[in-house]
Formats: C-alpha cells, structure tokens, sequence
C-alpha cells in the first residue's frame, strides 16, 4: 500500500547536517505554527534541520465537524469516548514515511527526534514508541528521543502491546501546564505513570530537585509541570526543549 507524503516545511541547518528534528502540531494548526519556536531554538542548534509537516484535512468531532488539519479525530476533550484508531495509524504511516526519508538521505535513526504539541504529542508518542512495523512484528525506530508538550498517551489500554524494543531506552521529555484547559495536567501526569507501571520506562519528576534534572535527557520520561500555564508552551518549557534536545543530538561536529 502506498503512502501518501505528507506536505511539510523545512528549517534548514546553518552548518553541517547532523540530526533532524521532526516537528508535529496540534489540531487546527500546520506546520508553519512551530516557526517561532523553530526560530528560537535554531541558534543554539546549528546542525539540525526541522522538518514541519502539515496534517490532512478531516471533520473533526469536538469542533462541531469542523474540517480541519489533524492527525485523527476527537470525539471530545474527556478522552473517554472510542479513539479514533485509524486516524492514528495511518499518520504514523505518514510520520515513518519522513523518518525513512530522512535515513536514507543519511542521518541515523539515533539523530532523529519526534516533537509534538498537544495532539502531535499524542501521535509522537505512539510514532516514536511504537511505529515503524511493530504492529506487523518490526522492531520499531530508535530516535534520539521524543518531546510531548501538553499532549497525553493513546490507545492506553493497550499501549504496552504497540511499543518497540527501543521503547524502553529512549529518553523522552514531558512539559505540560498546570492550568491547561484542555488537556488537563493531572491526565497528562496520568499518562506518565502509564508508561512507567504499564510500560516499565522510568519516570522522573521535574519538581524533584536537581538530581532528577541531572538525569534529562536520559533513558525515560523527565516529565516538568509549568506553574499557571494554559494549552501552550511557556518560555521555561521552551528553554527545557531546547536543553533536551542539546543533550540527546548535541553537535558532535562543533569548531
């Protein structure tokens, strides 16, 4: 079956290519909503190119049937209701379509790294622990990492069948707002603790001092709540992104 190829942007490198940053947005967004952000961090981040892909258009159920750029259908806010299963396996097929784009023009699974904000972490999540073939009995990708911003964990009934091998040594950066009105930040820690008693990844707290913040960027979720913020990512979130994703594709080729 052929996949169809998802448009994106690209924020090209000002050195050396060396890693890739794959960056998924929310519902109602594209690509072009990560510029800001791209443009923050890109400094600090010479060698990385960011690829910004924009979801299909679809109707979608908590908007009223609203068409609009998503990676699969929400039934509502309360995540309560079926998943739309579909929707996410095939924007997994998509996403591993860009992986494998960026492979074979030369940049290892290892340099790789899947970012999502809100519904992109939730597709991130299941792109990046479990993807590439693991339903067909593959071993899945080993990035370099995945960050989720206000996003939260799907298929959490059966998540543990769907992650890979790698799953379990792959670091894995967690930011969410403590006042988020849409994704709420205790199902967003709820989501964590899934992936550590269900899952068995380790599971650090950011709020626990500076041994916890000595281990980020290593195997497991680092999982940081953001004081008074809503459904967005804060300036010290941005910073976290930006300390993460220099200790898990640091520039191995600097001077």
């Amino acid at each position: 079956m052929s996949i169809v190829t998802l448009p994106f942007l690209v924020v090209q490198p000002t050195k050396a290519h060396t890693a890739t940053v794959i960056c998924v947005h929310g519902i109602g967004d594209d690509g072009r909503g990560w510029n800001p952000l791209t443009t923050e961090l890109a400094p600090a981040l010479p060698h990385v190119k960011w690829v910004l892909p924009h979801a299909p258009q679809r109707p979608v159920t908590v908007y009223n049937q609203e068409w609009l750029r998503a990676w699969f259908d929400m039934p509502s806010f309360s995540f309560a209701e079926p998943e739309d299963t579909s929707g996410m396996w095939d924007s997994v097929r998509k996403l591993d379509a860009l992986v494998k784009a960026e492979v074979d023009a030369g940049i290892p699974q290892e340099r790789i790294v899947l970012s999502g904000f809100s519904q992109g972490g939730a597709i991130v999540l299941l792109a990046g622990l479990g993807g590439r073939g693991v339903r067909e009995g593959g071993e899945g990708w080993k990035f370099a990492g995945v960050t989720v911003m206000s996003g939260w964990l799907p298929l959490r009934d059966r998540f543990k069948s769907l992650i890979s091998p790698h799953a379990l040594t792959m670091p894995i950066f967690w930011g969410h707002g403590t006042d988020d009105p849409l994704v709420r930040y205790s199902f967003g820690r709820k989501s964590a603790e899934i992936l550590k008693d269900q899952v068995g990844l380790a599971l650090r707290w950011g709020d626990k001092g500076e041994a916890e913040r000595a281990a980020f960027g290593s195997a497991g979720v680092s999982f940081l709540g953001y004081d008074g913020v809503l459904h967005a990512a804060c300036s010290k979130e941005r910073a976290d992104l930006k300390e993460f994703l220099k200790r898990v594709i640091p520039d191995n080729h600097s001077g």
